[in-house]
């Protein structure tokens, strides 16, 4: 039988165990093999600032994977165009919704409640955090409209839960008599 390289090892345990989830390991194994490269040999890629990457994946209500990256990478992808910035982070989140509510999750280690912006608009959370060193920046486009007046937002050791109240369709718009 013949001995396997060391390097391999990951492709044969994480891609077995990530391919029943709908998840391509092999794709995303290259990208990092790509960005440690870059970051050991490109002199302008040199900096004194920690670089953080990680992925959650859940299975969403309808059964469909939900894979999410997290983190301040260069040439990650930013939800918004006007946070370029190095040293933004994006927080680990979470989402989950019922019938009538929506809730989000946001992990912001080390931030003080005072240091949170939370704007909320019918279709979109925002988070904008600046405490020091440490920066958080998070925009989500809801596929359905919520209430912004009806949130409610709670932080504890470093964990803001948001929820939010989803507007209903049924009884909207104005009945219109008939002559």
């Amino acid at each position: 039988m013949a001995r396997k390289d060391f390097d391999d090892w990951d492709e044969d345990f994480f891609g077995d165990m990530f391919s029943e989830f709908g998840f391509d390991f092999k794709k995303m194994n290259e990208r990092m093999r790509k960005i440690w490269d870059r970051m050991l040999h490109d002199p302008d890629f040199a900096t004194q600032e920690p670089y953080v990457y990680g992925f959650t994946y859940k299975v969403g209500p309808e059964g469909k994977p939900y894979f999410q990256e997290f983190g301040n990478m260069p040439g990650m992808r930013r939800e918004r165009a006007n946070i370029q910035q190095k040293d933004v982070r994006e927080p680990i989140t979470d989402i989950t919704e019922d019938k009538d509510k929506s809730y989000f999750t946001f992990e912001l280690p080390g931030i003080s409640k005072e240091n949170i912006d939370l704007k909320v608009s019918s279709r979109n959370v925002t988070i904008s955090v600046k405490e020091g060193t440490r920066k958080y920046y998070k925009s989500i486009d809801l596929d359905y409209e919520v209430k912004p007046e009806s949130a409610k937002a709670r932080f504890v050791n470093g964990i803001l839960d948001v929820s939010l109240e989803k507007t209903t369709k049924e009884g909207s718009g104005k009945t219109i008599d008939i002559e």
